[in-house]
């Protein structure tokens, strides 16, 4: 897989910020009521979530699959 040194430094420093998922490779994506999500990891948390890009908010697969509904 091709990952970003973006990406590649925030894993090996297990930093505790949302960089895009994929290898750094994840882009926007607009869905259809023009809502716009990136789809992150946080390395420190080990976890995935989608970043509202328009409202600088991280947000659960939950939250975010009820608000692109």
């Amino acid at each position: 897989m091709n990952t970003t040194i973006e990406y590649d430094n925030a894993i090996k420093l297990m930093s505790d910020e949302w960089i895009p998922a994929n290898g750094g490779t994840e882009r926007t994506t607009t869905y259809r009521n023009g809502k716009r999500l990136l789809y992150c990891f946080n390395p420190a948390k080990s976890r995935h979530a989608y970043l509202d890009v328009d409202r600088d908010i991280i947000l659960s697969n939950e939250e975010a699959m009820d608000y692109i509904s």
